[in-house]
């Protein structure tokens, strides 16, 4: 994890390393940054999925498009088997940059 390049100072980010794949830019949120996650009182994440994934977690209500960027917030989890179904979805969020 790494300091974020477009959410709050605290918050922190995965960033995919050069030469790790060969997405185009728009899939990131900036630079190689494909998630942040929030501050710890209130865990909640953005990340840069595919607009299948988005579409699934927004009609099971466990996040919502972001506003202006082309990413989906995620709502913080609040117990082990949210926390799984977050991990997949970063997951999804990396093998969505690092694809080909």
């Amino acid at each position: 994890m790494a300091p974020t390049l477009v959410s709050v100072s605290h918050a922190r980010a995965l960033h995919l390393a050069e030469g790790i794949g060969s997405a185009p830019p728009e899939r990131f949120q900036r630079g190689r940054e494909f998630a942040h996650l929030h501050p710890h009182h209130d865990g909640s994440l953005h990340l840069s999925v595919p607009d299948s994934v988005m579409e699934q977690v927004v009609d099971a209500r466990w996040g919502v498009p972001h506003p202006v960027q082309d990413a989906l917030l995620v709502f913080g989890p609040r117990d082990r088997d949210e926390l799984e179904i977050v991990w997949f979805l970063v997951q999804e969020s990396f093998g969505w940059v690092s694809a080909t």
